[in-house]
């Protein structure tokens, strides 16, 4: 499937022989970056790591290696990687991270190390403009106003203005406009048009340049559905290299689980039957039946979601099973789509339009066959749904046999990197979800002194968290902080209605600014919180990591309560059962491990640089009063603890008139 790669490019011999720098010339006290990057100095844990990961890609082992904030862990990998003289795929779970290494860290260090190779980024399809689907769409005649103006803006973009057709490029249109999903190139419709580089197509252009590069950045996403396509032995999305580094690690094993099972959601079967129309109306009008049936489809999926209730749910196959009414509309759905594909099947030769639909609605009845199959082994059936959507998901409980299969046989050196890997001290949860057992693992802990640079407050007499009163005591709880602080304010939660709670109870009583997750993109959000005064800012899951905010302008995280899975969530019941057939602990071994990490990520907020300060307020009461409550505390940083306000107010205080 894969090429193995050669070691000897990256050994030391060969650089002294071709006359390349060495870690030290580099990352070191009088190295090219003291002298090339303004605020640049040496680091031992940087400069540790980096020469581990160099060592790691001298035999082409795999690597676990934890780095606390601050270490700089980018270019301790990024540095031994190009020097190394091999080629490298770095994935990453966010898109910010990914433009910081093409457009910041790559060209600085490229420079460093004296070296003149090419750095290209490689995103999902559906980021990119697909030139005949644009055609297609605009021949189309049933668009509002507003989307003729987005597919002109489209189509003067496309003629004028960008070489690559990425949607990044263009500010004009949301990637969630329906717009955008109509022109952007798609897989089915490619399959179907036979696209190539040479037909003018952007995509297949992309995927040209990302094989010539020396490094390649992805995101886990494009990462595991290329896993995905070689698992089936479908082919691959993605060039083989020698070096795979996986930055933000921690992400990968819940996006791999997605990208071996599947979802279907309402949205997806309704643009479906739309299409089809469409398909019909542009290359088979004589077909008149093809819109009947479509019609027909459509009201079938609405049928299927209403026998599910007008409720925000998640169901269990179990309880899906005891459910007749949508057992037997997903019969007639199915018979339905059935009938479908076979009118399809007859025109299918008719135009690129209808070959597509024809494609995506054989993909759909293959996978809803399967997710119907009473034979599913170890992959969960569950449904989330509501009043006007619904979603079928069919998901792994372990990925751990099918990535260590690939990952053995793509070979090559592979480094897992993030500052969330281990619980206490321990990497074998992180090791054992992605089959990773064998392989070596380093900690390297924050250059940040949490010992000064903060404290955390934990509240004593709070009650349990089933508590009714519980958000409006931990609020009471916080107020004398938040006044001393000034707002300045992250409010974490584990759910959007304890989040809206909050937000109900400081609406009537903050002076200042309250933002609120939702409410705006959260990169305004987190826009007008580093500018204004007296801000609190209210997240759920997505403001757990990934952010970024450093100075003053954050002086307090408050988190309301250990972040352990819902227990009637279907996943969290399938891998408890899981597990409690292999003679394990589903809390130990699952739940527990999973609060561990998202809580370090959450308490990684505060202290984002060496000059930061500030306080962690940690609310839940099981911290101190449950056996547990000692792996997760001796997990996160090395803050000192305090247990009532006013000291934490003093600490506050002090760390205010320290810092100015």
């Amino acid at each position: 499937m894969s090429l193995k790669s050669t070691k000897a490019s990256g050994s030391t011999a060969e650089k002294a022989a071709k006359h390349l720098l060495g870690i030290e010339d580099v990352m070191g006290e009088e190295g090219s970056l003291s002298d090339g990057v303004e605020g640049y100095h040496a680091r031992a844990p940087q400069v540790e790591m980096a020469y581990e990961i160099e060592k790691l890609i001298d035999k082409e082992g795999t690597l676990l290696a934890e780095a606390g904030t601050g270490t700089g862990k980018t270019f301790a990998y990024l540095v031994p990687a190009l020097l190394s003289g091999k080629t490298v795929m770095v994935s990453t779970a966010t898109k910010t991270l990914q433009e910081q290494l093409v457009q910041k860290d790559l060209p600085i260090l490229f420079k460093a190390c004296g070296l003149k190779g090419k750095a290209r980024i490689l995103k999902g399809r559906d980021n990119y403009v697909c030139p005949q689907r644009l055609e297609i769409t605009e021949t189309a005649e049933q668009h509002s106003r507003a989307d003729w103006k987005k597919l002109a803006r489209i189509r003067d973009w496309v003629e004028n203005e960008t070489q690559s057709g990425d949607k990044s490029e263009l500010e004009a249109v949301s990637e969630e406009d329906p717009i955008w999903r109509k022109v952007c190139a798609r897989l089915e419709f490619c399959q179907a048009a036979d696209c190539n580089a040479e037909s003018g197509c952007f995509y297949p252009k992309a995927k040209q340049k990302a094989a010539e590069a020396q490094v390649l950045v992805v995101n886990h996403h494009l990462f595991c559905a290329d896993l995905s396509l070689r698992e089936q032995g479908f082919g691959e999305l993605l060039p083989n290299m020698e070096v795979y580094i996986f930055d933000e690690a921690h992400r990968l094993p819940d996006i791999a689980a997605q990208f071996l099972g599947f979802s279907i959601t309402r949205s997806q079967l309704d643009e479906l039957t739309r299409d089809i129309k469409q398909a019909q109306k542009l290359e088979s009008p004589e077909s008149v039946e093809l819109v009947d049936q479509a019609n027909h489809l459509a009201e079938q999926i609405k049928l299927l979601n209403e026998s599910l209730g007008k409720w925000d749910k998640r169901w269990t196959w179990q309880q899906l099973e005891k459910e007749a009414a949508f057992q037997l509309v997903a019969k007639r759905f199915m018979d339905c789509l059935s009938r479908l594909i076979e009118s399809l099947k007859s025109v299918a030769e008719r135009g690129k339009q209808i070959t597509a639909v024809y494609k995506r609605a054989k993909d759909f009845e293959a996978q809803f066959k399967e997710w119907m199959s009473a034979k599913v082994e170890n992959k969960i059936r569950w449904i989330e749904s509501s009043q006007a959507r619904f979603k079928l998901n069919l998901t792994p409980l372990s990925v751990a046999v099918p990535f260590s299969r690939q990952r053995e046989a793509i070979a090559g050196a592979w480094l897992f990197t993030s500052a969330t890997l281990s619980v206490r001290g321990k990497f074998d949860y992180f090791a054992n979800r992605l089959g990773l057992g064998e392989a070596d693992t380093s900690h390297w802990t924050s250059p940040f002194d949490y010992q000064n640079q903060g404290v955390i407050y934990h509240p004593v007499g709070l009650p349990e968290p089933r508590d009714e009163q519980y958000i409006k005591v931990c609020l009471r709880a916080a107020w004398p902080l938040l006044k001393a602080s000034h707002g300045h304010a992250f409010i974490l939660f584990t759910s959007h209605r304890a989040m809206q709670e909050a937000k109900a109870i400081l609406e009537q009583h903050w002076e200042g600014i309250l933002l609120v997750q939702g409410e705006l993109p959260k990169l305004v959000l987190l826009q007008r919180f580093k500018e204004a005064e007296q801000t609190i800012l209210l997240g759920t899951s997505s403001f757990w990591e990934g952010v970024d905010v450093k100075g003053e302008a954050l002086k307090l995280v408050i988190i309301d309560r250990i972040p352990f899975a819902p227990p009637d969530d279907p996943i969290v019941q399938a891998r408890e059962s899981y597990l409690k057939e292999k003679g394990l602990n589903g809390f130990v071994h699952f739940q527990l491990p999973e609060a561990v990490i998202a809580m370090k990520q959450g308490a990684g907020r505060l202290i984002r640089d060496t000059s930061d300060r500030g306080v962690l307020m940690l609310c839940d009461p099981r911290l101190s009063s449950k056996g547990y409550g000692t792996t997760i505390r001796e997990s996160l940083p090395d803050f000192p603890w305090v247990y009532c306000a006013e000291e934490a107010i003093e600490k506050l205080n002090f760390l205010e008139e320290d810092n100015g």
